[in-house]
């Protein structure tokens, strides 16, 4: 009887996921403060100290997770990427086919592993994309209205604070270039499976120099991307998967 899949790393991706959520949540309480500030009233002050305690909570949380939870759910996937391509026990978190191959324990298996979790990752990051340029759209327009209207520039320099402290535009700049290497190191592997072939004498050294790449620029980018996104379309990509398995040049 088959093994049933497995995967207790995702449980650190859920904290990740919820630490992220969270955040957000704080980020539009402050978009909407910065809007009720437009107004003078009696407690004014009160609103932008609130304004700014969030800040503080938000920036201390989004590092929090980038430095800790994330690094650690990520330290434990590459730990399960060498244990399901070598049968080596690299973790003590329990794993089982996560990967979608049939390949014997070596370094081809690690290869479509690694190409196999860069596909999915790709997909879920263009779905990303639009929800970011949405977000993006919206602070941009909300920040022209407030400079537009506020008239007290100290209190401008509050919400500047606040609207950049938050590094929302320069995590979207780095989710595009984080979809911009995804791309190429799709094609490297595309170009090592279905181009050159299992047979190619050069294949190991190819396999592991992409897996690196992919490897470093998770590390680099730290992009936490959507596990809701990868569930609801994951029975339609593992199709789409298999398809591509089926073109591998033996």
């Amino acid at each position: 009887m088959d093994e049933e899949r497995k995967d207790e790393i995702q449980e650190l991706y859920d904290k990740c996921d919820n630490i992220a959520k969270k955040s957000n949540i704080l980020f539009i309480i402050n978009i909407i403060l910065s809007f009720i500030l437009l107004f003078d009233f009696k407690y004014r002050e009160i609103f932008i100290i609130g304004s700014l305690l969030l800040t503080i909570v938000y920036v201390i949380l989004t590092n929090i997770n980038e430095m800790y939870f994330s690094n650690l759910a990520e330290n434990e996937r590459r730990k399960s990427l060498l244990k399901e391509s070598f049968n080596v026990n690299t973790t003590l978190k329990e794993t089982n086919k996560y990967y979608n191959n049939e390949e014997k324990p070596s370094i081809i298996k690690l290869g479509l592993n690694c190409y196999e979790s860069v596909f999915f990752t790709k997909k879920v990051v263009d779905k990303m994309l639009p929800i970011n340029i949405l977000k993006i759209t919206v602070l941009t327009i909300v920040y022209i209205i407030l400079m537009i209207k506020l008239e007290n520039m100290d209190l401008l320099l509050v919400i500047t604070q606040t609207i950049f402290s938050a590094e929302i535009i320069f995590t979207f700049l780095k989710l595009c270039y984080y979809k911009f290497q995804l791309d190429k190191i799709s094609k490297d592997f595309e170009s090592i499976f279905f181009k050159m072939g299992l047979k190619n004498k050069d294949i190991d050294v190819l396999i592991l120099d992409t897996t690196m790449d992919y490897e470093c620029l998770k590390s680099y980018c730290k992009i936490s991307t959507s596990s809701k996104i990868f569930f609801d379309n994951n029975e339609k990509w593992s199709k789409e998967w298999q398809k591509l398995l089926k073109k591998v040049k033996k």
